[in-house]
């Protein structure tokens, strides 16, 4: 089943009179239940496609399209409810908020969502204890290790259930053994939960987890064999 089609995506940038283009022609699908990674060096412009695909940047050229509706003709506040819906957005650095509790921060999205406080925080004590950080779920990020951040920011990541999980160089804050157990957890809730993965990465182990995988080079999409 296709979930998100990208179809002939341009993006340049103007600096003077030059033009840069980033990225050209970029043209494929992601199916429900694939598993996908996006490999490039650092300005490769793999951050800058993951985030057209997650509709927090614009193309200069092409469309975007979720389940045949075209996202790119959509306003900023469609938008913004779309992404709420159906994606989820896990990055280097974990992104929670300081004032509130872990579980606070992975509850967050499905409040947003309509939720009530009571069912969020139910399914937000479910997520921790399947990431297996439940006894964190009442302390502040500052007082919790960098892995338990990433993945109570894994957990904030699918509470509301995304049709779509984006992840930019999820391990690129962490030491190597942190790093591994993030990856074997992605896999786990690839298996496990059939999720639909996109990760966007310069490290080639990284890039292995994935059952599909991709490199952006000079700006053209390659399928790696």
């Amino acid at each position: 089943m296709e979930l998100l089609k990208i179809n002939k995506i341009n993006k340049n940038y103007s600096s003077g009179e030059k033009t840069l283009n980033v990225l050209k022609n970029i043209d494929f699908s992601l199916n429900k239940g694939d598993f996908i990674s996006m490999m490039g060096p650092s300005g490769s412009g793999k951050s800058t496609l993951l985030n057209i695909m997650g509709t927090m940047d614009f193309p200069t050229s092409g469309s975007i399209s979720l389940f045949d509706n075209n996202l790119t003709e959509l306003n900023e506040n469609d938008l913004a409810e779309y992404r709420l819906k159906h994606f989820g957005f896990i990055y280097q650095f974990h992104y929670l908020l300081p004032e509130f509790t872990i579980l606070e921060n992975v509850a967050i999205p499905a409040m947003l969502l309509g939720k009530s406080k009571k069912e969020s925080f139910k399914l937000a004590n479910e997520l921790l204890e399947y990431l297996k950080i439940s006894e964190r779920g009442h302390h502040y990020p500052a007082e919790v290790s960098g892995g338990e951040k990433q993945r109570a920011a894994i957990g904030r990541a699918l509470i509301n259930k995304p049709d779509i999980l984006f992840a930019d160089e999820p391990t690129g804050n962490l030491d190597y053994e942190t790093g591994q157990t993030v990856l074997k957890l992605f896999q786990k809730i690839h298996q496990e939960f059939g999720q639909t993965l996109f990760i966007v990465t310069h490290d080639k182990e990284v890039s292995k987890i994935a059952k599909k995988r991709f490199s952006l080079i000079n700006g053209i999409l390659v399928v790696n064999k």
